[in-house]
């Protein structure tokens, strides 16, 4: 990520020869049966397990391995857009092609949309509060913004959470007919957030996870804390459901309930992860919206999604990665960004190139088609 480079390629996994799009960030060299017995796997499909290892990694992180007894006051808030939906494509392929002797009961549980947080609950032995989120692109951050009003009402001594995705081919497909997909033919196009050249956004896969717990929890256990979530913003907008924004308003509003709950002004913010994923008319409305709320002050804005692609985890995916660039003491860049696109406004503040984070205050935005808008402000330690 802090160099630059860009996870999506030419897709390798199912037949894209007749799509106009044909790319996509693909997970690459994961090997499931290094978290999960081969024995489980089989009862598991891609994004149960991957958000299984995702979670795992996260616990043994934060100081918190494996117990025989489990935790009783340990939880998981999963945000996802398609778990659930690869399992109940195979389902009803094997039920229409062989009738109901044909569809194999294994897949049946992994048809539900909590079926991956149940998973994470059941390996990890976690009887805290179990949830899951499905906001379309905002579902990561919207998990992580509902893991910190839990913590901070005691219903949970800690929370796994964060945002999980695979992707399907029918879900890809549906995407390509509706035209939004980058229909670039080959790599190192991408999705190009800000960049005059976009055309849509790269679906992505991959599992972003974070322990919310509150600070003196954790340094009891000595465990490294490595940013606090000291605001949060929600709002939706009135916008169709399969359309991304339209107004700048909602956007507006909700980086602003993030600040004005943390107590910070624009001035004090030092980077901002925004939310643009190569479309045009959005990425733009972003630009537009930060420019408003920052009032026109550069303030250093970055995507994730250039690299990563779009999915229910991009916006746990720009936390995570806020904070472990934050750590070192920059701002990641954007991939694919080469030539900024001046309609954008004024973009000499969206970097291509690593950036030194001056302010320990970020401020993370995702926005989903259909609406839905979270903001989390953070203060790097």
């Amino acid at each position: 990520m802090l160099e630059g480079r860009s996870g999506i390629r030419p897709i390798t996994t199912f037949d894209v020869s007749a799509r106009r799009a044909r790319q996509a960030a693909e997970l690459s060299d994961f090997d499931p049966a290094a978290f999960v017995h081969p024995m489980k796997l089989r009862r598991m499909d891609e994004v149960g397990a991957l958000s299984v290892a995702t979670a795992r990694l996260a616990l043994e992180s934060a100081g918190l391995p494996r117990t025989s007894e489990g935790h009783d006051d340990i939880g998981v808030v999963l945000g996802t857009s398609t778990c659930g939906v690869h399992s109940t494509g195979e389902f009803l392929d094997r039920l229409l092609e062989l009738g109901p002797a044909g569809a194999p009961p294994m897949l049946f549980s992994n048809t539900v949309g909590n079926a991956a947080a149940s998973l994470i609950a059941l390996e990890e032995k976690l009887r805290g509060p179990n949830t899951t989120v499905s906001y379309k692109e905002a579902s990561g951050l919207a998990a992580l913004a509902l893991a910190t009003d839990l913590v901070r009402a005691g219903k949970a001594g800690a929370l796994v959470t964060g945002g999980a995705e695979d992707i399907y081919d029918l879900y890809f497909e549906v995407h390509d007919w509706f035209g939004v997909l980058s229909h670039d033919g080959a790599f190192p196009e991408g999705a190009r957030p800000f960049d005059r050249t976009r055309n849509g956004f790269v679906m992505g896969e991959g599992g972003f996870v974070a322990i919310i717990e509150e600070r003196g929890r954790a340094e009891v256990r000595q465990a490294p804390v490595l940013a606090e979530v000291v605001g949060l913003g929600a709002t939706s907008g009135l916008t169709a459901l399969n359309a991304w924004p339209t107004e700048a308003a909602p956007l507006v509003r909700c980086m602003r309930a993030a600040l004005e709950e943390g107590g910070v002004t624009p001035a004090q913010v030092g980077a901002v992860y925004a939310a643009a994923n190569g479309s045009v008319d959005f990425d733009r409305l972003e630009a537009q919206a930060i420019a408003e709320v920052f009032g026109g002050r550069p303030v250093r804005t970055t995507s994730v999604k250039g690299a990563i692609g779009e999915g229910g985890m991009s916006g746990a995916a720009s936390l995570v990665t806020a904070v472990l660039a934050a750590g070192r003491g920059v701002v990641a860049p954007t991939a694919g960004l080469t030539d900024p696109d001046p309609s954008c406004g004024s973009l000499g503040w969206v970097i291509a190139t690593p950036q030194s984070l001056e302010s320990p205050y970020v401020l993370v935005n995702s926005f989903a088609s259909g609406g839905t808008n979270y903001c989390l402000l953070l203060h790097i330690n």
